[in-house]
């Protein structure tokens, strides 16, 4: 019986092992097989084949001061996720002082920066979603616009290969369009350059804090690493196409964007004011403005609040925990002024938070899910970090680490990123100007 019975487990055995060395075969074969799908879709992206084209698009001929609708595409939207926002545009506005901020021109650029995000879905093959970049765009009066940069950045392989091969980029929008004072004749050439928030595998860049010596000729400096990458590349597309500028005409340039689009925008504005031997950082910038949303914090230099950076604009959501990482008390800024939306304790904050409410529904046909009391919560966290962990450093060390995931259990994140949406901002600035407050 005893015998019979070790007969019988023996076969059991067998069987395991023949079972475990399937599964092994089958995983180095799934491991072999993405591997090849990888290299292959390397090999694409080289050749620039099997990727969205980008759209042509006619532009209006508009100049001088008008008003336009632009559609794009929004969480927690109404039918279909696709929004209208009505948006200010005024030519002149890029022969004015660029040190002076411009209400109307913030809101433009944050619906602008709302645009750059949706463009993300064009590019996904099958997508049926407009391309709303060139469409908005085109209704501006730009003749030229270019989001090459979101071919082989928009779909889940090419995330897959970011993870593999770095996360260090963004996707923008790079729009051109002469423009003409109407007061003076004085012409010039302006460049916008929206860049797009963070998306897939580019989340792993927005925690590449330390390590940056600089970018794009700026010297050295203490920026965001990841950031400076990829505002690096884009100094560097904007560089190139400058050989094709007109002798003599000067170039205008506007950057914008939210959140890791903001920071980066920032970032380059920065290093278009930046003068060094007598020559900026980015040689062919004249006049530079930027409008950044939800930026994250994205310098530890101490010359990031200096006039030299006024023409630079963060607009910041109170109730936000984005902007305030990383921590400024461990050094950290933005170039540039920060513009803080209406918070409690503002006079009339009452009415405005009504408007702020009305705004948003009747944009995105739904309720705003961002609560302004949501400060007392951002506050506490960033001092219970602060405390914890007195760098970035020590809190990414494994005591930091456990610490930092103990200090997010007792928060609501997802209600929080509620006060990051770009609708949100879009909303506040909308009440803000309906209201006759002036943020700045």
């Amino acid at each position: 019986m005893r015998r019979l019975g070790r007969h019988r487990g023996l076969p059991r055995r067998r069987s395991l092992l023949l079972a475990a060395l399937v599964a092994v075969t089958l995983l180095d074969s799934a491991t072999l097989a993405g591997a090849a799908v990888l290299h292959a879709r390397r090999l694409e992206r080289v050749a620039g084949v099997n990727a969205v084209s980008a759209p042509e698009v006619d532009a209006a001929e508009r100049t001088g001061a008008f008003e336009t609708d632009i559609e794009y595409a929004a969480l927690f939207s109404g039918e279909g996720h696709r929004v209208e926002s009505r948006v200010s545009w005024n030519d002149d506005w890029f022969f004015e002082d660029a040190s002076a901020y411009n209400a109307e021109l913030a809101h433009t650029c944050a619906v602008l920066s709302a645009v750059a995000n949706a463009e993300s879905a064009y590019y996904q093959q099958g997508s049926t979603s407009p391309a709303y970049a060139e469409h908005a765009f085109a209704a501006l009066g730009f003749d030229e616009v270019c989001t090459a940069s979101y071919r082989y950045r928009s779909e889940i392989l090419d995330e897959v290969i970011g993870v593999v091969d770095g996360t260090d980029v963004v996707a923008y929008t790079l729009a051109t369009k002469r423009i003409v004072s109407s007061r003076t004749g004085a012409e010039k050439e302006l460049v916008v350059v929206v860049v797009r928030g963070s998306y897939g595998s580019e989340w792993l860049s927005n925690i590449k804090i330390e390590g940056a010596t600089g970018a794009a000729g700026a010297g050295e400096d203490e920026d965001h690493l990841g950031f400076t990458i990829a505002a690096s590349e884009i100094v560097a597309d904007l560089e190139a196409r400058a050989s094709d500028l007109e002798p003599g005409v000067e170039r205008s340039y506007l950057f914008c964007g939210h959140s890791r689009g903001g920071a980066v925008a920032n970032l380059l504005a920065s290093y278009a004011d930046d003068v060094a031997d007598g020559s900026r950082a980015l040689a062919t910038a004249g006049d530079v403005r930027a409008y950044t949303f939800a930026a994250p914090n994205c310098t530890s230099s101490p010359e990031a609040r200096s006039c030299a950076y006024d023409n630079i604009f963060n607009v910041i959501n109170p109730s936000d925990l984005v902007p305030q990482l990383p921590l400024e008390a461990w050094g950290y800024a933005r170039y540039g002024r920060d513009v803080s939306l209406p918070e409690q304790g503002d006079a009339g904050f009452a009415e405005l938070l009504d408007a702020m409410r009305a705004s948003y529904a009747e944009t995105m046909g739904a309720e705003c899910a961002a609560d302004p009391a949501d400060r007392e919560v951002v506050e506490s966290f960033v001092r219970g970090i602060a405390q914890r962990a007195s760098s970035f450093s020590e809190l990414v060390s494994p005591a930091g680490i456990v610490q930092l995931a103990a200090a997010c259990a007792q928060i609501d994140l997802g209600r929080l990123l509620a006060s990051h949406y770009p609708n949100t901002y879009i909303a506040w600035l909308e009440a803000a100007a309906r209201s006759g407050v002036h943020l700045a």
